[in-house]
């Protein structure tokens, strides 16, 4: 059986979310951590132009995603105005630097999957 990824719906870019965030546990590398956060931000433009963004409780909940710190980060960084760094220890730790602010990848990716979580389990 062939596997098929369709992009109509947010939830399919949310999938894609949790496709990226396996990858990144499987292998921490600067291009698998750059999509993770790619795919992180390209999910708001798709939540707020789908028939989901007219429920007040869904607006709440993105709003408390798009305020986020992480989320923040994210965007900054896929429109170049943050630039980050991706040290992995021997012990397959790793550390995201944006401007001097150290974070560990697992907690990040951890938390910004969870928020999406959260709005998606609502839905």
């Amino acid at each position: 059986m062939k596997e098929v990824h369709e992009f109509e719906r947010p939830r399919n870019l949310y999938e894609k979310l949790v496709r990226d965030n396996q990858r990144l546990e499987e292998e921490i590398s600067g291009d698998n951590l750059f999509t993770f956060i790619s795919t992180a931000v390209s999910l708001q433009p798709w939540i707020k132009n789908s028939p989901l963004s007219s429920s007040e409780t869904m607006n709440r909940i993105m709003r408390k995603i798009v305020r986020h710190p992480y989320i923040k980060i994210c965007k900054d960084i896929s429109i170049s105005k943050a630039v980050f760094k991706l040290k992995i220890s021997d012990d397959d730790s790793a550390e995201m630097i944006v401007d001097d602010e150290v974070f560990d990848v697992h907690d990040f990716r951890s938390e910004v999957v969870e928020l999406y979580d959260n709005f998606f389990k609502q839905k």
